[in-house]
């Protein structure tokens, strides 16, 4: 199940998720990029504030997506563009359960799993 990530905005909360169908709403309004060339463009920022009101449009609703217009009314409520970044790397991350270094180096101590880790080798 691809989760969705969300973040507060006055009284609501937003649900972005980058379900299959929002991904293919992006390709779409952007000359038919892959999803992986676009989600760069979103991480790096390079993809702009078109790129921007385009995934947001699509993945806000929890996947099923708004009207653009409506995405960049959120934009401008949150105090622009950049203020959005958090949430759609977290979407980004829910979607494609990308691990943080963090995670990474949990995992390889062995935290989390029974008889390992530091849990472990305190008792």
């Amino acid at each position: 199940m691809i989760r969705s990530a969300s973040m507060k905005l006055g009284k609501k909360t937003l649900k972005l998720k980058f379900s299959t169908r929002a991904l293919i709403r992006i390709e779409a309004e952007n000359g038919g990029q892959s999803f992986d060339t676009l989600l760069d463009q979103l991480i790096t920022g390079s993809g702009g504030v078109t790129l921007m009101a385009s995934a947001l449009g699509a993945g806000l609703n929890d996947g099923k997506g708004i009207d653009r217009d409506q995405a960049l009314d959120l934009i401008d409520q949150a105090g622009g563009v950049r203020k959005m970044i958090p949430l759609v790397g977290e979407a980004i991350g829910a979607a494609f359960e990308v691990k943080s270094a963090e995670d990474e180096a949990d995992e390889a101590d062995g935290v989390g799993e029974p008889g390992k880790g530091e849990a472990a080798a305190e008792a």
